[in-house]
């Protein structure tokens, strides 16, 4: 398999056995009372491109010295195969200098996502947009409905089942203020509070 990293084609001795490919999303997951589930992907995360080989050959010096300037400039590279070609910046070189003619080394990537180039994820395109939609229409439309308050109901436990959040008691307050006369504290079944969303 042909490897080129930064623009130097890696030969056999130098090259991985393989590259691992793949990875992981970064997730934030929150899980509620009653078996509900929460999750947020921030994007896709990838596994760190490792191994180990040896410079060999007249040239060897030279082969380590090139690829020990890529790592100390930090900037992004092109690891490139046949079928692919990968943005990375090298996280650690370890070259073990015994011989000008035989360098020993282990080597990690890491890959890179380059939101600077103007592919922006997917949650920055939803914000863009709803952010446009709102300017567009000169403000947000709040979407309401009525609740009747049962026995046993707080404006804590309206605010987590309608907005989903107990700490959003006081919007539900601050919208029934005419009906809510004593307080946010001293609701009574059969109110009928507005529940704007």
């Amino acid at each position: 398999m042909k490897i080129v990293l930064g623009g130097m084609e890696l030969r056999t001795e130098e090259k991985p056995d393989t590259i691992p490919l793949g990875g992981e999303q970064s997730l934030a997951v929150e899980q509620f009372p009653g078996g509900n589930v929460s999750v947020q992907n921030f994007g896709a995360g990838f596994r760190e491109i490792s191994w180990s080989g040896w410079f060999e050959g007249t040239d060897a010096f030279e082969r380590m010295e090139q690829i020990e300037a890529m790592r100390t400039k930090g900037e992004k590279i092109v690891l490139e195969t046949e079928k692919y070609s990968l943005d990375v910046v090298i996280k650690s070189f370890q070259p073990e200098h015994k011989k000008n003619f035989y360098i020993p080394f282990s080597l990690t990537l890491i890959r890179v996502i380059d939101h600077d180039s103007g592919s922006k994820d997917t949650v920055d395109k939803a914000a863009e947009a709803i952010k446009r939609e709102e300017a567009e229409s000169g403000m947000t439309e709040e979407k309401e409905e009525t609740y009747t308050v049962k026995s046993g109901d707080t404006l804590s436990k309206i605010a987590l089942k309608f907005l989903g959040n107990a700490n959003a008691y006081d919007k539900i307050y601050q919208d029934n203020k005419a009906i809510l006369t004593k307080g946010p504290h001293k609701i009574y079944p059969g109110q009928v509070l507005v529940i704007r969303k």
